[in-house]
């Protein structure tokens, strides 16, 4: 059968994370042609197909779905193994791709960049900024970051903030014009900023903390958006009353640009986490980026458990 070839299973693994040949020879720095032999080296060198492929997609079968779960863990083995190396001479060097909110970025990451890149200059970080849940490992992120309630209780999750609140919140000019909701129920009185999520197309429900439980009020308004910057631009410019998790209009109220309402109905949310694969923690760029932050944060007395650390659910 011959060596294992490593080369032209990098070159699989790529394809099934970028889900397209074309896209995997981008990431992979080669030529489309040069990614179509090695899948077909190593095909022949199996003895068997690897994807279903059409003109605009590629699937894979069941056997490559089989050499996927085990051979990304052993390829990241050996590149944990290859920095291992590079970091004997003291240089930490490698790229390390995180998938975050806009908001999320804004707040937790910004401020920390500049002295991330002045301690890791040969650190490449690579932010994408998505408000929809996507796969880390499907699409090639290291790691993310997502309020811990929604993170799966297969990943490691490191806090970032402490548990926070749902805000129900409107410009001064707007509670000035339409009054300020006393009970969750007022709200059907008012034009109400909806949010829609990404990923499931859903509109997010807007829950209160009240004597009998978590209730749902269907709010109704004249707007519906899925970018939580928009929601926030929108309340701003006086159109009407929305809902989003504390953190993401922190500054806004500080500012006085924003004021919240229903305050003591407000819904508890778990707080930030950054998230990673248990594998990817063996990354030495990926856990010195961890690290770097959990050290952050506990500084400005952010972490609030003793650990660092949580298998979030």
């Amino acid at each position: 059968m011959g060596p294992l070839p490593h080369a032209q299973l990098e070159t699989f693994v790529a394809i099934a994370q970028n889900g397209s040949l074309r896209r995997a020879a981008e990431s992979l720095g080669l030529q489309p042609p040069a990614v179509s032999y090695q899948l077909k080296s190593l095909e022949t060198w199996i003895g068997t197909p690897l994807f279903i492929r059409t003109t605009r997609t590629v699937t894979l079968t069941d056997a490559g779905r089989s050499l996927l779960e085990r051979a990304k863990p052993a390829l990241s083995e050996l590149a944990c193994a290859v920095e291992d190396a590079r970091d004997t001479g003291g240089t930490q060097k490698g790229t390390v791709r995180i998938t975050l909110p806009f908001s999320a970025h804004q707040m937790i990451l910004a401020p920390h960049l500049a002295a991330f890149a002045s301690a890791y200059p040969q650190i490449e970080l690579e932010l994408s900024f998505s408000e929809a849940f996507v796969d880390i490992a499907a699409q090639g992120f290291h790691a993310g970051v997502r309020m811990g309630d929604l993170i799966g209780d297969e990943m490691i999750a490191v806090r970032l903030t402490p548990p926070t609140r749902q805000v129900v919140f409107a410009s001064p000019e707007y509670l000035r014009s339409y009054g300020r909701p006393q009970v969750p129920a007022d709200l059907l009185e008012h034009n109400c900023i909806r949010y829609r999520y990404i990923a499931s197309g859903r509109i997010a429900d807007w829950q209160f903390q009240t004597p009998d439980g978590v209730t749902t009020v269907d709010v109704r308004g004249n707007l519906i958006l899925n970018s939580t910057v928009a929601v926030i631009g929108a309340a701003r410019d006086g159109i009407g009353l929305s809902w989003l998790v504390g953190p993401d209009v922190e500054e806004e109220l500080n500012q006085g640009h924003l004021e919240s309402v229903l305050d003591r109905f407000a819904l508890e949310r778990a707080g930030y986490f950054l998230y990673f694969p248990k594998a990817n923690a063996n990354i030495r760029v990926v856990r010195t980026f961890i690290d770097f932050m959990r050290d952050r944060q506990r500084a400005r007395g952010k972490q609030v458990d003793g650990s660092g650390q949580i298998s979030a659910t």
